[in-house]
């Protein structure tokens, strides 16, 4: 006890009260026990020292051999092996006896110093109050609750952590007040529990050795390092990233026992095995990318239990079943990887299999019925994970499918949101829920494109030269191969001539089915007839390596088309995209496009589109002006990125200013918006008309290439956009001419006009766009 606080207790280290056990046992009816006590008690008698005590352990020692025979009558040999427990000192808890369980925990403890010196220690040189509450509840006889949990973490020597849960047995400890003690009234009690965590409060009430503590007492651990590390495994799953997975292959390993258990899974779907969507796993049980049936998995027996009947299935010796079923993929899979005994879990997902959770570790019967049986306190946590991970999963497929396939704008996702929650409530209470149609009324269109100039013309050109090269080469095999009893051969290059001759001449729109199939059924199957049946057929295999295999033609020409095509959408689309965040914040609107033979977009702005702010026309010129702006960069940089294209396409731009408001409705089947009413279709059907209209009285096309053209049909918006035009040569956006031309009377509208301008292609494009401020300060 030296140099060690003791608080208010005067410590004295007795066996006491285990002597009075020992006298009260003289009465048991138990022959054999009342044997035990007499001979402790002559013990006793023989060392009355023990009895009164000493507040020296070191003299309290010095009686050992026979403290060591009373506490063995504490200790039954034959549990010694088993339990954990241990005798120890009142207050200081120094171990004078333990059972031998608990001596190989000490001498493997990582720290040489007492394992139970913390336990009971809130505070550096204090005890918790504990001790405080024995004197409380067990001399003053007060109900105050100040049971809380008491662990033990024991680190040994490998570096392995166990924990304890701790039960500590006072039936041998006697607690009295001194002469000093300071009698605990009630109104001292609730001063104490009103500050609980202030220690100078305690010590005010309970001086130093105002109490004494006499006797010794008894702690038994339970080792709860399993409960603990399911507790660990439970706390990781409900946070799954890749961080976590770590910590639940870690946590199934300490669970088990096994260092270098591997964690894997695969999905099952329609009878086939698949892998598993998280990629975080690993398949044990299978070779990556191979593509299984899950007849094919294993032996029938393991086949049906696990597919059929979602039971889990353990292979404790793998090389083993190896040798019983002759050999099978599922153990040669799982020998070839160097595992020796696996244990396979199936996991129902809504009623139906999902997937797979494979363990498989390097050892014979490391895996076993057994030590399996630890499945069953986990288990259903993983279930529970599982089923939440295969949700958050769809959830997520769902997600992208919308982002990338059946997007919802995120300036009118405001209006489905509100749908969705009103057909949720109805759902909820019991209603017949019906997902409107989303309606927005009173909005302007602003409708533009940028296109390939004569892309039709320029297809068929493609299509030509490479039908004509394939004619040609094709001729060109069968010449050389011409004799004087072949006059087949002839036949099919008279044939070959039609078509060049047809090609140049009179190109429609079957002569490239009528050539693929000449070439099909008569030219290919020959070619193929002088590989198998000449010796030289080099110049065979060597046009025949020039042909796509997707097309089963020559695709050169039409390939550089279709790249060229692509690559100016990608670049127009990915520029439109970004300046659209910019317009975005003039105000909030729909806008979509549209890939064709170039890029189209609508934008459709009004008070109904958004929710908060309030709409006001000179958002509309902004916006107007940022249409033009963009048309102009767009052209600009698209001949900039024209010099990496295969082939050299024009453009032309094209914006029609309609200046009526429409209503648009989202059509749930189509998964787009369209327009509304019988007099909106008006403004579509002058859309989908000026991109081929003529000017009045010519032959001449509208859209040309490096012009702009804005489609109008009233005097108000040609004064609007004349001006933002003069603007726009004031930066040098455009040329200097600015025409006013009449379009031919279109279908379903008349008087229809539009202003042409030509593109500066080398413009120096701005950092930020345009405002109607900005014009009005030119």
């Amino acid at each position: 006890m030296n140099n060690r606080t003791t608080g208010p207790f005067k410590v004295i280290i007795s066996l006491r009260l285990l002597k009075e056990k020992f006298e009260g046992l003289l009465q048991s009816k138990n022959s054999t026990v009342q044997s035990q006590a007499k001979e402790a008690l002559k013990i006793f008698d023989n060392h009355p020292v023990l009895e009164k005590g000493t507040d020296s352990i070191d003299d309290f020692l010095t009686n050992k051999p026979v403290i060591d025979q009373l506490m063995s009558l504490l200790f039954p040999p034959t549990l010694t092996e088993n339990e954990i427990k241990a005798a120890v000192t009142p207050y200081s808890n120094d171990i004078f006896y333990c059972s031998s369980r608990l001596e190989n925990i000490i001498t493997n403890h990582k720290k040489s110093d007492n394992v139970f010196n913390d336990l009971y220690k809130d505070y550096e040189d204090s005890f918790d109050l504990l001790t405080y509450a024995i004197i409380l509840n067990a001399y003053y006889k007060f109900n105050v609750d100040f049971e809380r949990p008491k662990t033990l973490s024991i680190t040994d020597e490998n570096g392995e952590k166990k924990r304890y849960r701790v039960a500590f047995n006072a039936d041998f400890l006697d607690i009295y007040p001194n002469e000093n003690a300071i009698e605990i009234t009630e109104d001292i009690l609730d001063e104490l529990l009103s500050n609980a965590n202030t220690i100078d409060i305690w010590k005010k009430y309970f001086p130093k050795d105002s109490w004494t503590i006499e006797g010794f007492g008894i702690v038994n651990l339970i080792d709860t390092s399993l409960d603990e590390r399911i507790d660990d495994f439970k706390t990781h799953l409900i946070q799954p990233n890749s961080e976590s997975f770590d910590y639940l292959i870690h946590d199934i390993r300490r669970i088990f026992n096994i260092p270098d258990l591997q964690l894997g899974s695969y999905s099952v779907e329609h009878n086939k095995i698949i892998s598993p969507f998280d990629r975080n796993f690993n398949m044990l049980t299978l070779v990556q990318d191979e593509d299984v049936s899950i007849n094919e998995y294993a032996c029938e027996h393991i086949n049906c239990q696990l597919f059929r009947d979602a039971k889990p299935i353990i292979i404790s010796n793998v090389e083993t079943y190896h040798k019983q079923t002759k050999g099978n993929r599922l153990s040669q899979t799982l020998l070839d990887k160097g595992l020796k005994s696996a244990a396979l879990i199936p996991v129902p997902i809504n009623g139906e299999l999902g997937f797979i959770i494979e363990l498989a570790a390097f050892k014979t019967n490391q895996l076993n019925a057994i030590n399996m049986v630890k499945l069953d306190s986990i288990l259903p946590f993983i279930l529970s994970y599982s089923k939440r991970t295969f949700s958050e999963h769809q959830n997520e497929i769902s997600a992208i499918i919308q982002q990338e396939c059946t997007a919802i704008h995120p300036s009118v996702q405001w209006r489905f949101e509100e749908e969705a929650s009103k057909y949720i409530q109805e759902r909820n209470y019991g209603e017949d829920p019906v997902f409107e149609e989303i309606v927005f009324k009173d909005v302007v269109p602003l409708f533009g494109q940028i296109d390939v100039v004569g892309s039709s013309n320029a297809r068929n050109e493609a299509i030509i030269a490479d039908l004509e090269r394939q004619l040609e080469k094709s001729k060109e095999l069968l010449r050389n191969r011409i004799k004087i009893n072949l006059p087949f051969y002839e036949q099919l290059i008279f044939q070959i001539d039609k078509y060049l001759i047809e090609l140049k001449q009179n190109f429609h729109t079957n002569s490239e089915q009528e050539i693929n199939i000449f070439f099909e059924k008569q030219l290919f199957p020959l070619f193929e007839h002088f590989q198998t049946n000449s010796n030289n057929s080099k110049d065979v295999d060597e046009f025949l390596r020039t042909i796509d295999k997707t097309t089963s033609s020559l695709y050169d020409a039409r390939k550089a088309y279709d790249i060229t095509i692509e690559m100016g959408n990608n670049a127009l689309s990915s520029f439109l995209d970004q300046q659209q965040l910019k317009a975005q914040d003039i105000f909030p609107h729909y806008f979509e496009k549209f890939k064709t033979d170039g890029i189209e977009h609508n934008l459709y702005i009004g008070q109904s589109i958004t929710k908060h702010l309030n709409y006001h026309p000179t958002v509309l010129y902004n916006l107007r002006l940022w249409q033009l702006q963009v048309a102009c960069e767009m052209e600009a940089m698209y001949y900039e990125k024209q010099k990496e294209f295969p082939l050299q396409l024009e453009v032309a731009s094209l914006i029609l200013a309609y200046d009526v408001p429409i209503t648009i409705r989202y059509r749930i089947d189509e998964k787009q918006f369209d327009v509304d009413g019988a007099y909106n279709v008006r403004y579509e059907m002058i859309k989908k008309r000026i991109d081929k209209a003529h000017i009045k009285n010519t032959n001449e096309r509208l859209t040309q290439p490096h012009k702009l053209s804005v489609v109008y049909s009233s005097n108000v918006m040609e004064k609007e956009y004349l001006a933002y035009f003069e603007f726009l040569q004031a930066k040098n956006y455009i040329g200097n001419a600015i025409e006013i031309v009449e379009l031919e009377e279109l279908q379903g509208a008349s008087g229809i006009k539009a202003i042409r301008v030509d593109i500066n292609r080398k413009l120096q494009k701005v950092s930020d766009i345009f405002t109607i401020e900005d014009l009005q300060n030119v």
